[in-house]
């Protein structure tokens, strides 16, 4: 059974998404931004323990209070940006047995691809935005956090992301240490 970090009610009352959207399209989006963005940025260690607390509803108990702070205060904001970035294809378009058709409806007619691109975008960069403030959170109080840089390793253990923005343009890597902190070389 999935975990979900974030409620379809949590995204459509704290962002600007309608609430008449299906939950057949939002919640394939919240799995998709947990699994592809989440874990990227806070690694599969750190990502595995707190999808664990929230799966055996121990997320709020006493003991796990500055896990519980993160996911309420860092998580979730970052998670409704890339959520709403997820969505915006779907919401656009619709897989039928012989077509791939562009939505519609009486009151309201799609966009451009050159617009679609540009929401996606905005929601990327509030995405990005929010998943640095919490890396920098995690780093500040790193001690919270022991599964942020340490645990189980091995080639499929995703190791977090030092920085949250991304770019088209590659500038080469600069360093394998942040405030004296390792992080394996990619090379």
């Amino acid at each position: 059974m999935a975990v979900y970090f974030i409620s379809e009610s949590a995204i459509k009352d704290t962002t600007i998404l309608n609430e008449n959207v299906d939950p057949k399209l939002i919640a394939p989006a919240i799995i998709e931004s947990q699994d592809i963005h989440l874990q990227t940025i806070i690694g599969s260690n750190l990502y595995t323990a707190i999808s664990g607390m929230i799966g055996d509803g121990t997320i709020s108990q006493a003991a796990n209070v500055a896990y519980k702070r993160l996911l309420d205060t860092y998580i979730q904001h970052a998670l409704k940006y890339y959520v709403l970035a997820e969505l915006v294809l779907p919401m656009t378009i619709k897989l039928n047995n012989k077509t791939v058709a562009t939505r519609s409806s009486e009151n309201a007619q799609p966009i451009a691809l050159d617009d679609m691109a540009l929401v996606r975008e905005t929601f990327m960069n509030k995405a990005e935005l929010y998943a640095q403030r919490m890396t920098n959170y995690i780093l500040d109080n790193r001690d919270l956090y022991p599964q942020y840089l340490t645990g189980i390793a091995g080639y499929s253990v995703i190791l977090p992301k030092r920085t949250s923005y991304t770019s088209g343009m590659y500038l080469g890597y600069d360093s394998d240490c942040i405030d004296g902190m390792n992080f394996p070389n990619p090379k």
